[in-house]
């Protein structure tokens, strides 16, 4: 396993971390402040705090290590007080026996709270089941198993949880199993496989009707990178990274530019059914809905220059897969059309040395998806839901299709050495799509367009310590 590879976003979606090298401190601390304002002329601005703390111990015993990761977001309740929130702390024993070289060995984690660190697919516009029990009653945790050797990686991982049982009015057990790893066929190329398994629990729907339907859940991510020259790292753009846990930890390391070329693409898909309610039948019954999304990547780095691309789709299911269905726990009508999103993303930046500064432009175009003969239940109504994330929707007016979003965005990266960093962007958005329900003259709710334009900034501040 070439060294380059070892920084590639791919091994960190598999959930690999790097072994501690005995040049590290033992404890790590990152303190981080974001901002972010997706429209400065309406309402919906907000600010978090995330610490993140790691650390390792010496070794306990001939090649074995302990390492921990406390990693937290501290936030404003509804109520007075201050809200503290997991973002996939865990603990892990490493142990590398006599003769293997860094980075390979045997892993066991413990993730206690929360498990957005074990997820399928490898991008994360088409990252899905960072969740996997949407209706728990506390904690989701997990336990992986993880071997890694030189040339590839294998993982097995078991998340659980209390899930609520509305036929039973009580909480049961569920599991969901991930498996998968990786095999380095070249030093350049890298191919990928994950698949899980499990149960979501009880329909609600179906439950007050006496009716026992489960939310069976099977799917499979595949995924090929290939990689030359010089490591491309990350670009600036705070969107891409929202739900990712090694964002904070992870994005202010030192990018190298020793002035060489460096390229990767990769490409991923994955496909998934879950059984939900068939809305068009009684007594309530179950039918199976498939989804899939995918996503393919080029970064290029030359000297101090980089471009990144990323074109990906998502079907309105695959959206809607972690909630799960629309409405909740329902299928989509037989005679509802469905159009998948389909989105692109260029952008290029510029590393000035001197001053640790790198500047960058970023242009995407989004074909929303969306579904015609949304089920509001308003007879007589015929609206056309647009998704723009999970149970994120806009409805827009009879007659009126959906246009594609244009967001235009300038970035900047300012590295202050290795004590602190700051990332900011600032966007425009054209976007026709936004709407929002006022009462017409029978006092009934419709939607009406509002202004497409909007203007927004997002900040991040780190300091590491």
């Amino acid at each position: 396993m070439t060294a380059p590879l070892l920084t590639l976003p791919l091994l960190l979606c598999l959930g690999q971390t790097s072994e501690p090298t005995p040049t590290e401190p033992p404890f790590q601390a990152r303190l981080s402040f974001y901002a972010f304002d997706e429209d400065i002329d309406a309402d919906g601005s907000a600010t978090s705090f995330h610490a993140a703390l790691e650390g390792h111990t010496p070794e306990l015993a001939s090649g074995l290590r302990a390492e921990a990761t406390l990693s937290f977001f501290l936030s404003t309740a509804l109520t007075q007080g201050i809200a503290l929130q997991d973002f996939g702390s865990n603990f892990r024993l490493r142990y590398r026996p006599s003769g293997w070289e860094a980075g390979e060995g045997l892993t066991v984690a413990v993730h206690p709270i929360t498990t957005p660190r074990l997820y399928m697919g490898f991008t994360w516009p088409v990252t899905w089941e960072r969740v996997a029990f949407p209706r728990r009653g506390g904690n989701e945790s997990a336990l992986e198993l993880r071997l890694s050797r030189r040339r590839w990686d294998a993982f097995v991982a078991l998340k659980s949880a209390n899930v609520l049982d509305d036929l039973r009015l009580d909480f049961s057990r569920r599991y969901a199993l991930l498996a998968g790893g990786f095999l380095d066929v070249t030093p350049e190329l890298r191919l990928a496989v994950k698949g899980t398994v499990m149960n979501r629990g009880q329909v609600p729907g179906a439950a007050p009707q006496g009716v026992e339907l489960h939310v069976p859940v099977r799917g499979a991510s595949l995924g090929a990178l290939w990689h030359r020259g010089e490591p491309v790292g990350n670009n600036v753009d705070l969107t891409l990274y929202t739900g990712d846990p090694t964002f904070f930890e992870r994005f202010f390391q030192p990018e190298a530019y020793p002035g060489g070329f460096g390229a990767s693409v990769s490409l991923e898909g994955s496909l998934v059914s879950q059984g939900l309610l068939d809305p068009e039948t009684a007594p309530p019954q179950g039918r199976t809905q498939t989804s899939g999304a995918g996503a393919l990547e080029a970064r290029v780095k030359q000297g101090f220059w980089r471009a990144h691309a990323l074109a990906y789709v998502r079907t309105p299911g695959f959206i809607q897969v972690d909630v799960p269905g629309f409405p909740p726990y329902q299928d989509f009508r037989s005679g509802a059309e469905t159009r998948a999103e389909v989105s692109g993303t260029l952008s290029s930046d510029y590393h000035l040395q001197a001053w640790g500064l790198t500047p960058g432009l970023l242009l995407r175009v989004t074909r929303p998806a969306s579904l015609r003969n949304a089920p509001l239940d308003l007879p007589g109504r015929n609206y056309t839901a647009v998704f723009h994330g999970p149970n994120q929707l806009d409805f827009l007016p009879e007659g009126v299709d959906p246009k594609p979003m244009v967001t235009v965005k300038a970035t900047a990266r300012w590295d202050l050495g290795a004590v602190a960093g700051v990332l900011a962007e600032v966007s425009y958005t054209h976007d026709p799509n936004r709407t929002v329900f006022e009462d017409d003259v029978t006092g009934i709710g419709e939607p009406v367009l509002q202004p497409a334009s909007e203007v927004g900034v997002n900040v991040l501040l780190q300091a590491r310590f």
